[in-house]
């Protein structure tokens, strides 16, 4: 995303996830920000959900994360990219 909308994406995006983290399909959400250490760069940020199961992670695809990105494209424009991947958990270390 582009520095001139970062502050103001962190404070919405804020509101987005205590909205969506209260639904039973996510166990956790995260906002996490890539250090690339070039402060005039564009920022890079993930939100990360956790979802225990397929059936709630396609239904979160097809409907909240459809919606956010709707509402991202609306409130900034072209200043920020969004989009969406699966990540699956290979193996857990205690």
């Amino acid at each position: 995303m582009v520095r001139e909308v970062e502050k103001k994406w962190l404070e919405w995006v804020d509101l987005r996830l205590n909205q969506i983290s209260k639904s039973e399909k996510i166990s956790a959400s995260s906002i996490l920000k890539l250090d690339t250490n070039t402060p005039k760069e564009g920022a890079v940020y993930a939100l990360q959900y956790q979802i225990s199961d397929h059936n709630s992670l396609q239904n979160f695809l097809e409907n909240e994360d459809q919606v956010l990105k709707k509402q991202i494209k609306i409130q900034f424009c072209e200043a920020v990219l969004h989009f969406s991947s699966q990540l699956k958990t290979l193996k857990q270390y205690p």
